[in-house]
C-alpha cells in the first residue's frame, strides 16, 4: 500500500515536524519488528512526504531529510515531483492531504483515473483542537464533484477524534541516562539537583518578563533552575548576560543555547525537563506525551480564534484538576507570574502524568489512521 502525504509549510516547523512524524510513525509500524495496535497488515506499506519546502524539513530531519528520510523507508520529495509523469503514473491509495493544503490538479485527475480501479482514501488530516464540534466532524466524508470522496480527519483529546501522534517517543525516552550527542554538551553546563526547563516558543511570547518571574520564583523556594532555549528564542540581550553561566551564582536561573536539533533529540530534552514551553501543534503534543507541567505557546490568528482553542483544551486538560490547581494552571498557561504557580509544580506534575495516561487510553493517532483506512479497504 502507497501513503502519499503532502505538506505546504504555513508555520514553518510546525507543519514539517507533523507531517515528517507522522510519515516516521507510519513507517515504524510497517517495519515487521513492530508490533501495532492498529488491525491493519502494513508491512509493504511505501510511503512519499512531499514537502514544498525541504529546507525546514531539513532543520528537523538530521541535516539531510532526503538521505536521512530514505533510511527509513519513507521516500521525501519536493512538492513540484507531485506532477511528475513518475508519481503520476503511482498515486497513493492513501493520500494525506496535512492541514487543507491543495493538492497540485494534475495529481488529483490522477486520483480521479485511479478510481475507476480502486478508488484512493483521500484524507484532510486538520489541526488539532480541544473543541466540542470535533467529535461530530471527525471522519466525516466530503464527496468531491470527481466522484472522490475526502474524509476530514480531526487530531483530538476524546474518544470521538482521532488522537495524537506518539511515533517513536518511548523507545527514544525510555533510558534518561543516554544523553544525545546533540544535547551532550548543553548537558555538562547543567548544575546539580537543578530543575530543567526547555523553551521553544513564537517570537512574540514574553520571555525576559517570564524569565524574570521564574528567577524570583525560584530564588523564593531555593531551586536552581537551568533553562533550555531551543533554536532562536526571542531573549534580549540584557537577559542573556543577566543568565548567563557566569553570572549563576548569583541568579537561579541560568540560560543554556541550543541549536536546531532532530525531532528524536527533542523529545528526549522534553522528557527529561521539569516545564516545557512549547509552540504550535508538535512541541504542544510533544509536551503532553513528557507528562510534565508545560505552557502552550498556541499559534496566533489575526482574528483571534487562537483564544477560543486555548480556552478549549484549557478546560479539556484541567477538567479533572483541583479548583487550586486549575485556577493556577490557567493563569500559568497566560502568562502568569511564576510565584503563583511555582508552589503547585508538584501537583501539576502528578496532573501532567494522569493526562498522559488518558491520551495513551484513547490510542495514538498513527493507530487510528491505519484502522480508518482498513475499515475503507474491508467496506469496498
Amino acid at each position: 500500500m502507497r501513503w502519499d502525504i503532502f505538506c505546504q509549510i504555513v508555520d514553518n516547523y510546525g507543519d514539517a515536524g507533523v507531517c515528517w512524524r507522522l510519515a516516521r510513525a507510519l513507517s515504524r509500524l510497517s517495519s515487521s519488528s513492530i508490533n501495532t495496535v492498529s488491525s491493519i497488515d502494513c508491512d509493504d506499506s511505501r510511503i512519499r512526504l512531499f514537502c514544498d519546502d525541504l529546507n525546514v524539513l531539513n532543520v528537523i530531519a538530521h541535516g539531510d531529510a532526503v538521505s536521512h528520510g530514505a533510511s527509513l523507508g519513507i521516500e521525501v520529495l519536493p512538492w513540484s515531483a507531485a506532477e511528475s509523469p513518475t508519481v503520476l503514473a503511482s498515486v497513493g491509495d492513501v493520500v494525506i492531504e496535512a492541514f487543507a493544503c491543495h493538492l497540485p490538479t494534475p495529481y488529483i485527475e490522477a486520483m480521479v483515473q485511479k478510481a475507476s480501479t480502486k478508488q484512493p482514501i483521500w484524507i484532510n488530516l486538520e489541526y488539532l483542537t480541544a473543541e466540542t464540534w470535533a467529535d461530530n466532524m471527525h471522519l466525516m466524508p466530503s464527496p468531491q464533484n470527481n466522484g472522490l470522496n475526502k474524509y476530514f480527519y480531526f487530531p483530538g483529546f476524546t474518544s470521538k477524534t482521532g488522537g495524537v501522534l506518539l511515533g517513536d517517543w518511548d523507545e527514544v525516552t525510555s533510558n534518561s541516562l543516554k544523553i544525545p550527542q546533540s544535547l551532550s554538551l548543553a548537558f555538562e553546563s547543567c548544575r546539580p539537583t537543578s530543575k530543567k526547563v526547555s523553551v521553544f516558543n513564537y517570537k512574540q511570547a514574553p520571555l525576559d518578563t517570564w524569565l524574570d518571574s521564574v528567577n524570583q520564583a525560584a530564588l523564593a523556594h531555593d531551586d536552581k533552575v537551568d533553562v533550555f532555549l531551543c533554536a532562536d528564542q526571542n531573549v534580549s540581550a540584557a537577559t542573556l548576560k543577566k543568565f548567563a553561566s557566569t553570572h549563576s551564582n548569583d541568579s537561579a536561573v541560568q540560560l543554556i543555547q541550543l541549536p536546531f536539533i532532530p525531532q528524536e533529540d527533542y523529545d528526549y530534552l522534553l522528557s527529561i525537563c521539569d516545564i516545557n514551553l512549547v509552540r504550535g501543534e508538535d512541541s504542544f503534543v510533544r509536551a503532553q506525551w513528557a507528562g510534565k507541567p508545560f505552557i502552550w505557546d498556541i499559534y496566533p490568528q489575526s482574528n483571534l480564534a487562537h483564544e477560543v482553542k486555548l480556552n478549549a483544551f484549557l478546560e479539556r486538560y484541567f477538567e479533572p484538576s483541583t479548583a487550586e490547581l486549575r485556577s493556577t494552571g490557567v493563569a500559568a498557561m497566560k502568562w502568569g507570574p511564576a510565584s503563583d504557580w511555582w508552589p503547585h509544580l508538584s501537583a501539576w506534575t502528578k496532573h501532567s502524568e494522569d493526562w498522559r495516561q488518558n491520551l495513551m487510553g484513547l490510542g495514538h493517532l498513527e493507530g487510528k489512521i491505519l484502522d480508518f483506512v482498513k475499515s475503507q479497504e474491508i467496506s469496498r
